[in-house]
């Protein structure tokens, strides 16, 4: 099953291997992933710690007043313990051996941790592990938005069997109930011109691209807002949302050499307010941040060799060098195949970018890296935080003014853990420390898996899961988990 059509000059796929993709989390049948004390032997365990200074619990408020349909920008507060501990798994038991599944989309809200699979959803309550709800779709979801409301709904697109597997079903859920309150059909044809959709939410309008055009829905009812037509030479290449409205433009020049442009898009009525054009010559480009708007783009490269921020109109900021591969910015298409905002290792706010340098290796097997952040304006680094020895560190959100980051020991020894890092003072804050077992350490990986942190705790999703057996019988594989305080 594949999530898009063969690579053309509009879409600029740089799909990687498989085997870069596919899942390695293996469980023996009936295997429990149980968190014990730190002094048992194996499994996963914790790292006990005293509770520091700051706000206790593991809730979480918004960073402004929000309306419940707005995207939801929530400020987590520590807990009163840095001993972490398993809070959710959703794990599947079907996947046939030897046999690639693909596990597309996570989402997490205070009462349940919510998977795709394949052409279902699954929910397990937070603390319990019970199932919370499931929904079997028509189709396979092939399109999903990390975005999620403060009242907790997403939208997703799913396939139609009755139209030769078409991407054409976008749906909104209730995350917490799993009840879908409405779904509406794309006029999007899959052998038609054109990309497959992609979809993104922004306050109360779910948007969907689809390569010869676009339309906004209004997020309470389904009702189409507007719809624009596909413009000569170009193709609507996706949407990233959130605060505002991006929408890429894919276009080729009268010579036929391709071009991108940048649109802001008012999300009640479609109207362009600002269009930005691209460099000529630059190759993928993708949308990290609608607001501000900063791009990734690969200038004669395969791989991100620069970051663009523009201001409130549009116009031209700054550039972001990133040094020939010195600093890495994850954006790909492997899996969410039209999202143009797919990148990963990388967070905006507070008018900086902070993004991860590469790994820097001390001799055998130990690596490190660092967290550095750029000004927006000036393009010039402004403050950097180290992973420490044999660790490495990746930012996942803003929190208010705070950066929340996801630290990894890469020694078997040293413990993972969810930090906040302070941009104006350089120091940082432990919400809790876990580690966790080999066999789904893979889950874990920031470049190829979900990372969400929400309500004081940390979640990771993997898209893909590889089927495995033990004398003939499918062995359970993990497709997420959470984490949270023991407190």
């Amino acid at each position: 099953m594949s999530f898009g059509p063969p690579p053309s000059p509009f879409t600029q796929s740089q799909r990687v291997a498989e085997a870069r993709r596919s899942r390695r989390a293996r469980m023996w049948a009936g295997a429990v992933l149980a968190l014990v004390a730190v002094v048992c032997v194996g499994g996963w365990f914790l790292i006990a710690g005293s509770p520091e200074g700051g706000a206790p619990g593991a809730g979480n408020k918004a960073a402004v007043q929000q309306a419940p349909d707005d995207i939801r920008e929530t400020v987590e507060k520590r807990p009163r313990g840095t001993a972490g501990h398993l809070v959710a798994s959703v794990q599947d038991r079907g996947v046939k051996p030897n046999q690639n599944q693909e596990t597309p989309g996570t989402w997490a809200t205070d009462k349940v941790l919510v998977k795709g699979n394949d052409d279902a959803l699954q929910a397990v309550e937070i603390n319990s592990d019970d199932e919370a709800w499931s929904y079997d779709l028509p189709g396979p979801v092939c399109g999903w938005t990390k975005h999620v409301t403060v009242d907790g709904r997403t939208a997703i697109l799913f396939k139609d069997k009755k139209e030769d597997g078409a991407c054409n079903q976008l749906a909104l859920f209730d995350l917490d109930s799993g009840k879908k309150l409405w779904q509406v059909v794309v006029p999007w044809k899959k052998y038609g011109l054109g990309d497959p959709p992609n979809v993104t939410m922004t306050s109360g309008v779910v948007s969907s691209a689809w390569g010869n055009g676009s339309a906004g829905y209004d997020m309470a009812s389904g009702k189409r807002l507007w719809e624009r037509k596909g413009i000569a030479n170009c193709r609507e290449g996706g949407f990233a949302g959130g605060k505002a409205l991006l929408l890429r433009l894919d276009c080729t020049t009268s010579d036929y050499e391709p071009t991108t442009k940048v649109v802001k898009l008012d999300p009640r009525t479609g109207k362009e307010r600002w269009r930005y054009d691209v460099a000529e010559g630059v190759g993928l480009v993708f949308i990290v941040s609608s607001e501000p708007p900063v791009l990734a783009v690969s200038a004669g490269e395969d791989d991100t060799s620069d970051l663009i921020s523009l201001d409130e109109r549009g116009k031209y900021r700054a550039t972001v060098r990133l040094d020939g591969g010195h600093y890495e910015v994850n954006c790909s298409i492997d899996v969410n195949y039209s999202a143009v905002d797919n990148c990963n290792d990388i967070t905006v706010g507070g008018d900086q970018v902070f993004i991860t340098s590469g790994e820097e290796f001390g001799g055998s097997n130990h690596h490190t890296n660092r967290i550095v952040s750029f000004d927006l304006g000036s393009g010039k680094p402004v403050v950097k935080f180290e992973a420490g020895p044999d660790q490495m560190i990746y930012p996942v959100r803003m929190s208010g003014g705070q950066l929340l980051a996801f630290r990894t020991g890469t020694d078997n020894y040293a413990p993972f853990s969810l930090v906040s890092l302070d941009p104006r003072t350089g120091k940082e804050k432990v919400f809790f420390y876990f580690t966790v077992l080999n066999e789904a350490m893979s889950l874990t990986y920031t470049n190829s898996s979900d990372v969400i942190v929400q309500n004081g705790r940390i979640f990771f999703g993997g898209n893909m899961v590889r089927g495995e057996s033990i004398k003939g019988k499918p062995v359970p594989q993990w497709l997420a988990f959470g984490v949270g305080s023991a407190a």
